[in-house]
């Protein structure tokens, strides 16, 4: 059997273990099991507090180099045990930007992002957008954010990640986002950045650092016979 812990951040979810037999598993049967579907799978050692040695993979069983909102999940398992854990921060270090043709611009988050800046979120498809994105850059590695200015220093936000798709948050996206949003009005020095799974704070902590804060919940703990996944 393999126990492990359900977790959202801003509707960003996970299955966190420190099981790796669950690599076993075929994805697609883990994720027809609406118990078990996930953005991401985290396997995790309880005393890897510094993440060394966490694994990380997406939905469709591709390996994902970092995960902010995961990782916040994480830290709230390890700060206790309360089901909703409110503003737990985390910083993201900007490794590399570069402004692109038509308003494009690529974040190095140590996971890789376009962002792009739209007026219409919501009529827009924007899932065929993220695939003529990909094909313009030639890559099926990056995430997609776009978003859009609302008020003052609100905004709003959607992303599709690599291996995924459309997800309801995506801790890396925003704060690639927020980086670009910062650099484009540096008036501004925190944020508020709205997704479809709820809000994210955003702070511009120095030059290539942004920090963020979200809400992260306990959906449940459970286990289950591996042996029904191969």
């Amino acid at each position: 059997m393999i126990e492990f812990v359900k977790m959202h951040c801003n509707g960003n979810s996970f299955i966190i273990t420190n099981d790796e037999k669950i690599i076993k598993c075929s994805f697609e049967k883990l994720n027809q099991n609406k118990d078990l579907k996930f953005d991401q799978l985290l396997i995790h050692k309880e005393d890897d507090a510094l993440f060394n040695d966490l694994k990380i993979f997406n939905r469709d069983g591709t390996p994902a180099l970092n995960c902010i909102n995961g990782k916040r999940c994480i830290k709230a398992l390890l700060n206790g045990d309360k089901p909703i854990a409110k503003n737990i921060k985390a910083t993201v270090k900007i490794n590399y930007y570069k402004e692109l043709l038509d308003g494009f611009t690529y974040v190095d988050t140590t996971n890789y992002h376009i962002v792009w800046e739209s007026e219409n979120l919501i009529d827009d498809d924007k899932e065929n957008e993220n695939q003529k994105t990909g094909k313009i850059f030639n890559a099926d590695n990056f995430n997609l954010s776009i978003y859009k200015h609302d008020l003052d220093d609100k905004f709003l936000i959607r992303t599709f990640e690599a291996g995924v798709g459309e997800t309801l948050s995506c801790g890396s996206g925003s704060s690639a986002t927020a980086f670009v949003i910062f650099n484009k009005h540096p008036s501004l020095d925190k944020i508020f950045l709205s997704s479809k799974g709820g809000e994210m704070i955003c702070y511009k902590e120095d030059d290539n650092k942004i920090c963020t804060e979200a809400n992260t919940e306990i959906i449940y703990k459970s286990s289950f016979d591996e042996r029904e996944y191969f």
